[in-house]
């Protein structure tokens, strides 16, 4: 069903702030140019990491000429344009039902948040607002008002100024010219830079930006008009050899720096430039950006947001020892979005999104083009309070799945994560084309490009739906035949009959 802009961003937010907003705290960012993928696109997402029980649909919000709209912050109305434009998003939709990806019908897409966090003479001089910018409402803003990533990053700006900021994040904002990658700060300072179209990055929930000195001040560089004057009257800032502030440095300092955060950082090097990765050490500041070795497919980033830091000596499984992973089980979901330079606008972004935890979930592509959904993804029961075990929503389903899968990854999740795999494999093959065919439609008729696009999706959520079920079944009975015979053999690893169908 098609949502409105008031239904997701006005009463759920206003409990959810007035709640005293708390963010999701452990995501990690990823970041793809158009000139090291595969495909010759821009990708950009995060893992939203939150907690177990978190769960979360997949929507489109309709575009909207209604004047006089305000959406609830707390006991802030902030207004709205007279147009609003559509947008697919993926929210959580617990009691705080945070909009984490949105992306529009110009092909603007803002996904966050990484939490981060600055040194507390920041935040003492500079505390967060009651009211003010947090991850929860501004990614729907946002692609709600604007036609450009430009536009979006001086919108953010401009919430900033006018109301502040309830928490420090990092975000992408991304159109068809090219990323933007912004930190904020404190309560109104931020920074955003325009992305290298030749390099990637990864990271964890840390600020990652030192100098700016490559940068073009109006161009390539936008920021709070206090944002060096600040660090400067507090005596916190801090300059190269060159004279170039150092953002972290001054806003953060290396005390931030902890496993917990800059080894998924590292690892980010590690998997996709391996020969200059080196090794890890707690105190290093990694690059944002860096030249990956070979170019970048949307399964390296799918491999990404599962990994346990496979092939290092900081696996988990390997060492029996508990450490952050970036492929967390409290993951709710996980988004790689790919936008295309050349497609026509409306149909320019491919939302890549899992419905659970990525390890043992499934990407389902999602265009920009689409007016629906699947009815279980987007299904909100009117009853619906906080979390809870239902059926009734496509969430639950894959969840219970990866639930199940991670009790052994070896005899049990294997096997589920196998297919999944083999069906991502298949899907990313096919949609490059299938975007080619739709964007014939669309020069001769936009609605039948829409309503062609809207089918794919739904029959790809729908199919993908069915599988989980007969994995979730086969898996327990695999689980439920084997528990006593375990003991007395070395049964086979579970594979699921979806694997040998025809």
């Amino acid at each position: 069903m098609k949502r409105t802009l008031k239904f997701l961003l006005s009463a759920v937010f206003a409990v959810a702030l007035m709640a005293g907003m708390t963010s999701a705290l452990a995501c990690t960012g990823y970041y793809v140019g158009k000139d090291v993928s595969v495909n010759g696109t821009y990708m950009i997402g995060h893992t939203a990491d939150y907690i177990t029980t978190a769960q979360s649909i997949v929507t489109v919000v309709e575009a909207s000429d209604e004047p006089g709209r305000t959406i609830t912050v707390g006991d802030t109305e902030v207004p709205l344009p007279d147009v609003t434009y559509q947008y697919t998003a993926t929210p959580f939709m617990d009691s705080l039902d945070w909009v984490n990806t949105a992306t529009n019908e110009y092909g603007v897409t803002v996904t966050g948040s990484i939490t981060t966090y600055a040194c507390d003479a920041v935040m003492e001089a500079d505390p967060y607002t009651t009211d003010g910018a947090a991850e929860s409402w501004i990614c729907a803003y946002l692609a709600a008002t604007c036609t450009t990533a430009r536009e979006a990053v001086e919108g953010y700006g401009y919430i900033m100024e006018t109301y502040g900021s309830s928490e420090t994040n990092t975000f992408f904002i991304s159109d068809q010219t090219g990323v933007w990658y912004l930190e904020s700060y404190s309560g109104h300072q931020w920074v955003a830079i325009k992305c290298p179209d030749d390099c990637v990055a990864v990271f964890g929930n840390e600020c990652m930006l030192g100098s700016l000195a490559g940068y073009v001040e109006g161009e390539t560089l936008l920021h709070s008009d206090d944002y060096y004057t600040l660090v400067e009257d507090l005596g916190l800032a801090v300059y190269d050899d060159e004279g170039n502030l150092d953002s972290f440095a001054s806003y953060c300092g290396d005390d931030v720096l902890g496993d917990y955060s800059n080894l998924r950082t590292w690892y980010g090097h590690f998997l996709l430039a391996p020969s200059t990765a080196g090794e890890y050490e707690t105190k290093t500041r990694y690059d944002l950006f860096f030249e990956p070795d070979e170019l970048v497919s949307l399964e390296d980033i799918f491999s990404l947001t599962r990994s346990r830091y496979e092939g290092t000596e900081y696996c988990p499984d390997e060492t029996g020892e508990s450490v952050r992973i970036i492929g967390i089980e409290r993951q709710t979901n996980c988004s790689v979005i790919e936008t295309y330079p050349d497609l026509p606008a409306a149909m320019c972004v491919v939302t890549w999104n899992t419905m659970a935890n990525a390890e043992h979930s499934v990407y389902l592509p999602l265009s920009n083009l689409v007016t629906d959904v699947a009815e279980m993804f987007d299904y909100l029961p009117d009853d619906y309070v906080e979390p809870s075990y239902r059926l009734d929503i496509a969430f639950t389903h894959f969840k219970q799945l990866c639930t199940l899968a991670e009790q052994d990854r070896v005899m049990y999740g294997a096997g589920v994560r196998a297919y999944w795999e083999s069906v991502e494999a298949e899907l990313v093959a096919e949609v490059p084309a299938l975007l080619e065919e739709l964007a014939a439609l669309y020069e001769e008729d936009p609605d039948a490009a829409a309503e062609a696009a809207t089918a794919y999706c739904i029959e790809l959520q729908e199919q993908a739906l069915e599988d989980a079920d007969t994995m979730f079944e086969e898996l327990m009975w695999y689980a439920i035949s084997n528990t006593n015979s375990m003991a007395f053999s070395e049964p086979e690893p579970f594979v699921t009959s979806l694997m040998t169908e025809d």
